[in-house]
Order: structure tokens, then C-alpha cells, then sequence
């Protein structure tokens, strides 16, 4: 189940397209960070693009909430014990994992570690020390001060 917490934050950090663009990183997207060359569109929606050259607020709801539940299953299996932590860590690491992709998530390594033993400050050090952090203005400090304080 995804909090509204969840939710609402990853909609103001990632904003909603209806009409697919290039993000930063060059790939096409569409609705609210819908990467549609590593994740093709279910076929209605991938119809109603290729109609209309957008899709409708709910179908980017609907995309939104299969790639939430996408990057909270690879955040139990990024970083164990994920269920024993507060809601607002798991909120923080689940945004973490869906705007970086599980492959990138798991080269954070000594985050990985540090969020291993528990030790908080430290992983909220190794976010911010990050390119992530640098590319990412105010959705990494929230991160961090989330993952910090819980």
C-alpha cells in the first residue's frame, strides 16, 4: 500500500507531463517521471499517446502508482529491515529508488552500509556527498533530512 505521504512528495518533486518530453538524463518520460524506454506503456495508455500525443491526468495517476509500488518492492530488497523503519525513511528511500533506478541505488554502497547499521547521520552524509545530491537541489536536502531524522 502507498502512503499519501509517499505519493504527494513524489509529485512535487517530479511534476507532471502529459505529453512525453526528454528529462535530464535524456530519456523520454511522460506524467509524473514515467521512464517509457526502460518501462513501455501499457498498451491503453501507450494508445492514447500515440492518438492524442498525450496522455490523460488519470492514466499518469495509474503510471504513478505502478512505478510507486515498483520502488517501494526494491527498497525491502535495496536495504533490509526497510519494514522496521519510520515511515519517513521509508518514504525517503522509496523516492531515492524511484528517481535513480535500482541499478544506481545499489552502487550506493557505503549508503547501503550505513543504513545497515542504522546509523542515520552517516547515510544522509553519504547522500549529500553523492552526484545525486548536487543534480537534485531541494529533493535531495528533504531526502536527507528525512533518511537523518527520521
Amino acid at each position: 500500500m502507498i502512503r499519501s505521504s509517499l505519493r504527494e512528495m513524489v509529485k512535487l518533486h517530479e511534476g507532471c507531463r502529459l505529453f512525453a518530453y526528454r528529462c535530464p538524463a535524456g530519456f523520454w518520460t511522460i506524467g509524473y517521471g514515467w521512464n517509457i524506454e526502460a518501462h513501455p506503456l501499457p498498451e491503453h495508455i501507450a494508445a492514447e499517446l500515440k492518438a492524442h500525443a498525450r496522455i490523460t491526468e488519470e492514466q499518469a495517476e495509474e503510471l504513478l502508482t505502478i512505478s510507486l509500488e515498483a520502488a517501494q518492492l526494491k527498497a525491502e530488497a535495496i536495504f533490509p529491515g526497510f519494514q522496521d523503519f519510520t515511515e519517513n525513511r521509508q518514504d525517503a528511500l522509496t523516492d531515492f529508488v524511484f528517481n535513480v533506478g535500482t541499478g544506481t541505488a545499489m552502487k550506493f554502497k557505503r549508503l547501503r552500509q550505513a543504513i545497515g547499521e542504522r546509523n542515520w547521520p552517516w547515510a544522509a552524509d553519504e547522500l549529500e556527498k553523492s552526484k545525486w545530491f548536487l543534480q537534485t537541489g531541494g529533493r535531495g536536502r528533504k531526502i536527507c533530512e528525512m533518511v537523518r531524522h527520521g
